[in-house]
C-alpha cells in the first residue's frame, strides 16, 4: 500500500466516511482503493473528486469524470466539483454542463464547485436559472457544495452569506 491508500484505509477504519480527492492531487486511485479496502460497505462511504483547473471546459470535464471512474473502480462518485473558477465563462459553464450530464447518466450523485467567490457563484446561479427557464427544472444541475478555505482568520462573510441564503453547503 502507498501513503494515500494506507491513510484512507486507516481513516475509514477509524470512523471517517468521506474521502476527498482530486485529479490534480493525483490521489484518486490510491484514495479510493484504501477507502474500499477498509471493509465498510460502499453505500456508507462518500467519495469526492474534482475536475482539475486545466480541464474546466465541456469536453475535458466529461473525460475527467470517466477517467475518475476508471481509476477508482467505483460505480459512481458521490460528489464531483469544479476545482477552480478557471477556463473563462464559456469553459466554466461547459464544465458545469458536463457534470450535470454525469448526474443524469448516474456517474455522479451530486455536483458543486470549489474556490468560487460570489462573482462566479452569481454567474453559475444565473446560468442555472436561464437553463431551467428554457429546458425545465433540474435540467441545469443543482449546486450542492462550495468547497473553500474557511476559518477564523479567513471568514469570507460574503461567500458564507451567499451559500447559506441558497442552501449550498460550505466545505
Amino acid at each position: 500500500m502507498g501513503v494515500a491508500d494506507d491513510v484512507s484505509a486507516h481513516a475509514v477504519r477509524s470512523g471517517y466516511r468521506h474521502v476527498d480527492s482530486a485529479a490534480a492531487y493525483r490521489n484518486e486511485e490510491q484514495s479510493s482503493k484504501g477507502m474500499m479496502s477498509a471493509g465498510v460497505p460502499r453505500e456508507q462511504l462518500f467519495f469526492t473528486s474534482k475536475v482539475p483547473p486545466k480541464s474546466i471546459n465541456y469536453e475535458a470535464a466529461k473525460q475527467c469524470v470517466d477517467e475518475s471512474l476508471s481509476k477508482t473502480g467505483l460505480d459512481y462518485i458521490d460528489l464531483y466539483l469544479l476545482h477552480a473558477p478557471y477556463g473563462g465563462k464559456t469553459g466554466r459553464l461547459g464544465a458545469w454542463r458536463a457534470l450535470t450530464e454525469a448526474v443524469q447518466d448516474g456517474k455522479v450523485r451530486s455536483i458543486g464547485v470549489s474556490n468560487y467567490g460570489v462573482h462566479h457563484l452569481d454567474e453559475l446561479e444565473q446560468h442555472i436559472k436561464e437553463t431551467e427557464a428554457c429546458e425545465g427544472k433540474g435540467k441545469a444541475g443543482v449546486l450542492s457544495v462550495n468547497q473553500v478555505e474557511l476559518h477564523p482568520w479567513l471568514a469570507r462573510p460574503d461567500i458564507v452569506q451567499w451559500c447559506e441564503k441558497r442552501g449550498v453547503i460550505l466545505e
